[in-house]
Protein backbone atom coordinates (compact mmCIF):
# COMPACT_ATOMS: atom_id res chain seq x y z
CA UNK A 1 0.00 0.00 0.00
CA UNK A 2 1.37 3.49 -1.43
CA UNK A 3 2.05 5.67 2.04
CA UNK A 4 0.09 8.80 1.86
CA UNK A 5 2.02 12.38 2.40
CA UNK A 6 0.27 15.10 4.25
CA UNK A 7 0.61 17.44 1.71
CA UNK A 8 -0.85 20.13 3.73
CA UNK A 9 1.58 20.37 6.96
CA UNK A 10 4.55 20.10 3.59
CA UNK A 11 3.13 23.20 2.12
CA UNK A 12 3.30 25.11 5.80
CA UNK A 13 6.59 23.80 6.55
CA UNK A 14 7.42 24.64 2.89
CA UNK A 15 6.04 28.31 3.51
CA UNK A 16 7.69 29.30 6.64
CA UNK A 17 10.96 29.11 4.65
CA UNK A 18 12.52 27.21 7.68
CA UNK A 19 13.28 24.01 6.32
CA UNK A 20 15.36 23.16 2.81
CA UNK A 21 14.10 20.29 0.60
CA UNK A 22 16.54 18.20 2.10
CA UNK A 23 14.92 18.87 5.46
CA UNK A 24 11.35 18.35 4.27
CA UNK A 25 12.40 15.26 2.39
CA UNK A 26 14.18 13.78 6.01
CA UNK A 27 10.97 14.90 8.11
CA UNK A 28 8.07 13.33 5.30
CA UNK A 29 9.81 10.58 3.26
CA UNK A 30 8.80 12.40 0.08
CA UNK A 31 11.43 12.66 -2.38
CA UNK A 32 12.65 16.53 -2.82
CA UNK A 33 12.00 16.71 -6.24
CA UNK A 34 8.74 15.32 -5.72
CA UNK A 35 8.41 18.69 -3.42
CA UNK A 36 9.39 20.63 -5.83
CA UNK A 37 7.52 19.67 -8.39
CA UNK A 38 4.32 20.14 -6.05
CA UNK A 39 5.61 23.32 -5.05
CA UNK A 40 6.06 25.26 -8.73
CA UNK A 41 2.82 23.12 -9.86
CA UNK A 42 0.76 24.87 -6.74
CA UNK A 43 2.47 28.12 -6.32
CA UNK A 44 4.12 27.85 -3.16
CA UNK A 45 6.05 30.48 -2.35
CA UNK A 46 7.99 31.25 0.84
CA UNK A 47 5.77 33.82 1.65
CA UNK A 48 5.75 33.59 5.46
CA UNK A 49 9.98 33.76 5.57
CA UNK A 50 10.17 37.68 6.61
CA UNK A 51 7.01 37.18 9.22
CA UNK A 52 8.53 34.04 10.94
CA UNK A 53 12.00 36.08 10.95
CA UNK A 54 10.39 38.76 12.99
CA UNK A 55 8.37 37.04 15.14
CA UNK A 56 11.82 34.92 15.98
CA UNK A 57 13.54 37.91 16.48
CA UNK A 58 11.12 39.24 18.64
CA UNK A 59 10.95 36.23 20.87
CA UNK A 60 14.97 35.81 20.88
CA UNK A 61 14.87 39.59 22.46
CA UNK A 62 11.71 39.40 24.87
CA UNK A 63 13.74 36.08 26.47
CA UNK A 64 17.27 37.87 26.62
CA UNK A 65 15.61 40.47 28.32
CA UNK A 66 15.37 40.44 32.31
CA UNK A 67 12.00 39.73 33.69
CA UNK A 68 12.23 43.83 35.23
CA UNK A 69 12.12 44.66 31.31
CA UNK A 70 9.87 42.50 30.23
CA UNK A 71 7.27 43.47 32.83
CA UNK A 72 8.12 46.74 31.31
CA UNK A 73 6.93 45.60 28.19
CA UNK A 74 4.04 44.51 29.67
CA UNK A 75 3.49 47.95 30.86
CA UNK A 76 3.85 49.79 27.62
CA UNK A 77 1.07 47.21 26.15
CA UNK A 78 -1.24 47.42 28.70
CA UNK A 79 -0.71 51.54 28.99
CA UNK A 80 -1.38 51.80 25.28
CA UNK A 81 -4.36 49.64 25.62
CA UNK A 82 -5.50 51.34 28.60
CA UNK A 83 -5.25 54.77 26.22
CA UNK A 84 -7.01 53.60 23.81
CA UNK A 85 -9.77 52.27 26.01
CA UNK A 86 -9.93 55.92 27.62
CA UNK A 87 -10.24 57.28 24.02
CA UNK A 88 -13.15 55.29 23.57
CA UNK A 89 -15.05 56.08 26.50
CA UNK A 90 -14.27 59.78 26.41
CA UNK A 91 -16.03 59.55 23.04
CA UNK A 92 -19.07 57.95 24.46
CA UNK A 93 -19.30 60.08 26.97
CA UNK A 94 -19.25 63.52 24.42
CA UNK A 95 -22.21 61.57 22.47
CA UNK A 96 -23.76 60.89 26.04
CA UNK A 97 -23.83 64.54 27.06
CA UNK A 98 -24.95 65.62 23.29
CA UNK A 99 -28.40 63.30 23.40
CA UNK A 100 -28.83 64.22 27.06
CA UNK A 101 -29.29 68.12 26.07
CA UNK A 102 -31.14 66.76 23.00
CA UNK A 103 -33.49 64.95 25.97
CA UNK A 104 -33.46 68.31 27.70
CA UNK A 105 -34.68 70.62 24.84
CA UNK A 106 -37.20 67.55 23.75
CA UNK A 107 -38.88 68.05 27.12
CA UNK A 108 -38.81 71.83 26.97
CA UNK A 109 -40.56 72.06 23.88
CA UNK A 110 -42.89 70.09 25.57
CA UNK A 111 -42.98 72.03 28.61
CA UNK A 112 -43.86 75.29 26.58
CA UNK A 113 -46.38 73.54 24.26
CA UNK A 114 -48.12 72.61 27.23
CA UNK A 115 -47.95 76.41 28.73
CA UNK A 116 -49.16 77.77 25.66
CA UNK A 117 -51.70 75.06 25.63
CA UNK A 118 -51.84 75.15 21.63
CA UNK A 119 -49.65 73.31 19.13
CA UNK A 120 -49.16 74.17 15.34
CA UNK A 121 -50.18 70.77 12.82
CA UNK A 122 -49.66 70.16 9.17
CA UNK A 123 -53.10 69.44 7.40
CA UNK A 124 -53.42 66.52 5.61
CA UNK A 125 -55.02 69.01 2.59
CA UNK A 126 -51.62 71.30 3.02
CA UNK A 127 -51.31 74.30 5.33
CA UNK A 128 -50.92 74.39 9.02
CA UNK A 129 -53.60 74.76 11.94
CA UNK A 130 -53.60 75.80 15.51
CA UNK A 131 -55.26 73.11 17.60
CA UNK A 132 -55.50 72.89 21.61
CA UNK A 133 -52.70 70.08 22.83
CA UNK A 134 -54.29 66.64 22.44
CA UNK A 135 -54.12 64.60 25.59
CA UNK A 136 -52.79 61.35 23.38
CA UNK A 137 -50.20 63.67 22.19
CA UNK A 138 -48.56 64.61 25.69
CA UNK A 139 -48.29 61.57 26.53
CA UNK A 140 -46.88 60.22 23.37
CA UNK A 141 -43.73 62.55 23.79
CA UNK A 142 -43.93 62.20 27.67
CA UNK A 143 -43.51 58.43 26.74
CA UNK A 144 -40.98 58.92 23.90
CA UNK A 145 -39.01 61.80 26.10
CA UNK A 146 -38.77 59.54 29.55
CA UNK A 147 -37.95 56.53 27.16
CA UNK A 148 -34.85 58.24 25.50
CA UNK A 149 -34.16 59.75 28.82
CA UNK A 150 -33.79 56.24 30.62
CA UNK A 151 -32.19 55.30 28.33
CA UNK A 152 -29.73 57.92 28.14
CA UNK A 153 -29.35 57.75 31.88
CA UNK A 154 -28.72 53.64 31.81
CA UNK A 155 -25.72 54.41 29.34
CA UNK A 156 -24.42 57.26 31.65
CA UNK A 157 -24.41 55.12 34.40
CA UNK A 158 -23.23 52.28 32.22
CA UNK A 159 -20.06 54.56 31.19
CA UNK A 160 -18.96 56.01 34.66
CA UNK A 161 -19.27 52.56 36.59
CA UNK A 162 -21.91 53.57 38.68
CA UNK A 163 -23.86 50.67 38.67
CA UNK A 164 -21.34 48.00 38.64
CA UNK A 165 -21.97 45.94 41.15
CA UNK A 166 -26.00 46.16 40.71
CA UNK A 167 -27.13 43.82 38.49
CA UNK A 168 -30.14 45.46 36.36
CA UNK A 169 -33.25 43.10 36.78
CA UNK A 170 -34.86 42.91 33.26
CA UNK A 171 -31.95 43.97 31.36
CA UNK A 172 -30.14 41.58 29.42
CA UNK A 173 -26.21 41.28 29.01
CA UNK A 174 -24.69 41.13 25.58
CA UNK A 175 -24.25 37.26 26.24
CA UNK A 176 -27.39 36.99 27.29
CA UNK A 177 -28.74 38.56 24.26
CA UNK A 178 -25.95 36.89 21.93
CA UNK A 179 -27.34 33.53 23.64
CA UNK A 180 -31.17 33.94 23.06
CA UNK A 181 -29.40 35.07 18.71
CA UNK A 182 -27.37 32.14 18.30
CA UNK A 183 -28.37 29.33 20.46
CA UNK A 184 -25.45 27.15 21.57
CA UNK A 185 -25.91 22.98 20.87
CA UNK A 186 -24.92 22.49 24.70
CA UNK A 187 -28.39 21.29 25.17
CA UNK A 188 -28.52 18.79 21.91
CA UNK A 189 -25.71 16.89 23.68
Amino acid sequence: MAKRHDWELIEREYRTGRFSLAQLEARHGVNRSNISRRARKDGWEKDLTERVRERTQQKITRASLPPEAQAALDDDVVEQAANENAAVVKGHRKTLERWRGITERFAELLESQLAAGKIIVDLPTGGTAEIDVPLEYVGKCMGHGTQALDRVIKLERQNYGLDANDKDEGVKSFEELMAEVAPSDSGAE
